[in-house]
This record gives structure tokens, C-alpha cells and sequence, in this order.
């Protein structure tokens, strides 16, 4: 036979297990994730006072763009050919962000995950983007 009093405590320990697991779950992919979305780069003000090297596209606007409008070095520059150049280079620490027109960071991150874009559009047009590898980011921080 079982008590009233009994169920009523039964009903609150099963409440409590489920409210400790939740935030045991909770808790452990917060501390899973919370370090690949952190980045010292923001967007592309805190990206031109980096020191780091940044790619784009041969033959895009963005190269002209970068040196004439955002005063970006030409050292710092450096041309890449294609998405999977812009993986490569990234993952391998070469270039810290990738400046180029939507479509083809659509297109690169289609095909490669592990990276993000960060910051806002740029450009009157919106076509300029910010395209930073978690990798790379958990390498600089």
C-alpha cells in the first residue's frame, strides 16, 4: 500500500532528478561550445588593427577595396583562388579571415565547416563579408 505522503515525495524527487540532469545537460554543452564561438575578431574595424593577414579573391574588388578605402597594407593582403584555397590557408593559419562577396563565402562554407562569418556587411552593395575560421580563432585566443 502506497501513502499519499509517499507519492507527493516521489513526485518531487523524480521533479528534482529532471531539473539536476537539465542542467547538467545545459551546463556541459555550454562549456563545449562557449570557446568555438569566441573570436578577438568582430568584424572588420577590429580586423584591420590585427596584424594578421587577410585573404581574398583573385581578381575582386575587395583587393582595391582594402588598400584605397580601409587603408589595409598590401603586405597584409594576400590573393587566394578559390573556396577550398580559403580552407586550406585558413586551417593552416596562413591568412586569419577571408574578405570577399557573399556568394562565394556562401559557397565556401557550404563546403567547409568550422567556419563563421563575423561582422556586418560592409560595403554599399552588401556584398563584403568577414569570413574567420574557428580553428584559427581558438589557435589565437
Amino acid at each position: 500500500m502506497v501513502s499519499s505522503l509517499g507519492r507527493l515525495v516521489l513526485s518531487i524527487w523524480l521533479f528534482v532528478v529532471l531539473i539536476v540532469t537539465s542542467s547538467y545537460t545545459t551546463n556541459l554543452s555550454s562549456i563545449l561550445t562557449v570557446q568555438q564561438l569566441s573570436s578577438p575578431i568582430q568584424g572588420i574595424d577590429s580586423l584591420i588593427l590585427t596584424n594578421e593577414r587577410i585573404g581574398f579573391q583573385v581578381g575582386s574588388f575587395a583587393e582595391n577595396y582594402m588598400m584605397e578605402e580601409l587603408n589595409i597594407p598590401r603586405s597584409r593582403l594576400m590573393a587566394l583562388c578559390s573556396p577550398q584555397e580559403y580552407a586550406e590557408k585558413l586551417r593552416a593559419g596562413i591568412v586569419a579571415a577571408i574578405v570577399d562577396e557573399r556568394p562565394y563565402i556562401d559557397l565556401s562554407l557550404a563546403e567547409n565547416c568550422g567556419f563563421q562569418v563575423v561582422g556586418e556587411e560592409f560595403t554599399k552593395s552588401s556584398w563584403g563579408f568577414v569570413s574567420i575560421s574557428l580553428h584559427i580563432l581558438l589557435l589565437l585566443v
